[in-house]
């Protein structure tokens, strides 16, 4: 059997529930789920994936948030075979393209919504897992159905999971991420912002989404109980609220503009969140007088920090937010990891550790090996540096940094079409090429711009064809059904023409939005 060394923290969770059996482990509304139920779970459906012959391929899952979900995820890492979560409020057209790229050999989904996935052909759960102990008949084979698939093509080998970002040419990629990449990770951040059996920690970001690898894997490795913010309580900012008041949350990781909403809309300006005794942020930049507001309603002791890295990186930089950070104009990205080496790279290709700025690149144990069946693209994200006489891998971020003197990077901002809105990042061509597919626009370009609530918005600027009576909301519907909710533009205005530069290329800059 293969090595595996991103299984330490799953073999640590199997510890803590033999030793604390009775304990909640997962919280999801009314239900509460035991560590020994979950870990019975976890066995019991690892064996079943053995058992079907998925070594070498992909098991996607879309589910709501849960304990099936959440049982599934370490169910596939204990039987060393990688999972693909796929958003299951995405667009029909979005779920097939992920389907036809990852090309999974297993697909589970809720029995009750088989009907939203047309040309699968879907089985009960049970013909995977037979048997087993009350909690798997009553979360796992009762609700669940799962489709097999001839997968044509295998995983890259150690290969822990794959998450789907935003693509430039309007195809999702999917991000590979090791089991040496987890392990690592997770085996940092347990130390970095450790969680014990005390704890009540809130997951709150989508589970196709890197923040719920800190809040699923650390915590319950560490013993704490795991409440899972459920899809319609996360559209409510008051009703997130109440949750992590009402259970005393100790500890949250979420991105600022979550954090805005919940501020401005709900009680916490008045009663605050007194339990709370660390909050992780990611994402996104984070303004820092919005910030402010929000650290005023925590508690004196409570720890807030800023952490950075795309989903290609993991966590690769981060920030502990004191009184200097706040009375600064921007919160630094902070010091790397230990085992990380972040730079700058120059226009003329030169990199730098002190003193200079330019785009950030990273090199570590924690970065991704590529984009799953494509390495084209994969290779258009690294670049060569020679580093104490070594030549040295990087992955290129596309975000912009200054790194002082002390070695605290300071973000400066996208030079690219890669936007972050509402904690996700998004390619403008993805939208863009929605849009031009649209058969009644001549012309589109799609630029952030600045929002006090969401802290960044996607605009629209829209041409036309002659004789079209397109609206803002048609606009947005037809978005709507090929992207996700997030990638849908806020704004959506109307142009004659749109300006370009003397080489003919649109010139965004007159268009407006975030520098």
């Amino acid at each position: 059997m293969r090595a595996n060394p991103g299984l330490g923290f799953v073999g640590a969770f199997l510890e803590v529930a033999a030793g604390q059996p009775h304990a909640p482990a997962i919280v999801h509304g009314d239900t509460v789920v035991t560590y020994g139920e979950t870990a019975a779970m976890v066995e019991r459906c690892a064996a079943a994936l053995r058992a079907a012959g998925c070594d070498g391929g992909l098991v996607a899952f879309s589910l709501p948030k849960g304990p099936q979900a959440v049982v599934l995820m370490l169910a596939c890492l204990l039987a060393r075979v990688p999972y693909l979560p796929i958003d299951a409020g995405a667009p029909l057209p979005r779920r097939r393209q992920i389907l036809a790229d990852a090309d999974p050999v297993l697909l589970v989904v809720p029995t009750r919504r088989t009907a939203d996935w047309p040309g699968e052909r879907f089985a009960t759960f049970g013909s995977l897992v037979r048997g087993g102990d009350d909690a798997t008949a009553r979360y796992l084979t009762s609700q669940l159905a799962v489709a097999r698939r001839t997968a044509r093509g295998t995983a890259a080998d150690d290969l822990a999971y794959v998450l789907y970002t935003s693509g430039s040419t309007g195809s999702p990629k999917g991000v590979m991420i090791s089991t040496a990449n987890a392990g690592y990770f997770v085996d940092w951040a347990s130390r970095a912002f450790p969680l014990g059996p005390g704890d009540q920690v809130a997951q709150h970001a989508p589970l196709h989404f890197d923040l719920p690898v800190y809040d699923v894997f650390v915590a319950l490795s560490a013993g704490a109980c795991l409440h899972v913010v459920d899809e319609r309580t996360a559209m409510f900012p008051s009703a997130v609220y109440t949750l992590l008041r009402e259970r005393g949350i100790t500890a949250a990781y979420m991105v600022p503009s979550a954090l805005n909403a919940l501020v401005r809309r709900s009680g916490f300006a008045r009663e605050g969140l007194p339990d709370l005794r660390q909050l992780l942020y990611a994402g996104e930049e984070y303004p820092v007088p919005q910030l402010r507001t929000l650290t005023a309603g925590l508690r004196p002791d409570a720890f807030v920090g800023n952490l950075y890295g795309p989903v290609e990186t993991n966590v690769v930089t981060w920030h502990g937010v004191d009184t200097t950070a706040l009375a600064a104009g921007r919160v630094p990205i902070g010091r790397a990891v230990p085992g990380t080496d972040v730079r700058v790279l120059d226009a003329a290709g030169g990199s730098y550790a002190r003193s200079a700025e330019g785009e950030l690149i990273v090199s570590g144990p924690s970065v991704s090996p590529g984009y799953l069946n494509d390495p084209r693209r994969t290779a258009s994200t690294r670049v060569t540096t020679r580093v104490d006489g070594v030549d040295r891998v990087y992955y290129r971020t596309g975000d912009f940094a200054r790194i002082d003197a002390e070695g605290v990077v300071h973000f400066l901002g996208r030079r690219d079409g890669l936007v972050k809105t509402r904690g996700f990042r998004v390619e403008v061509g993805d939208v863009e090429a929605v849009l031009a597919a649209h058969d009644q626009i001549r012309q589109a370009a799609v630029v952030p711009v600045e929002d006090s609530g969401a802290g960044t918005v996607m605009a629209a600027h829209v041409v036309a064809a002659h004789g079209a009576e397109l609206t803002a909301d048609a606009v947005r519907r037809w978005v709507g059904k090929h992207l996700p909710s997030y990638m849908v533009p806020a704004l959506v205005t109307f142009h004659r023409e749109l300006p370009t530069t003397s080489t003919g290329k649109i010139a965004r800059a007159e268009l407006g939005g975030v520098r």
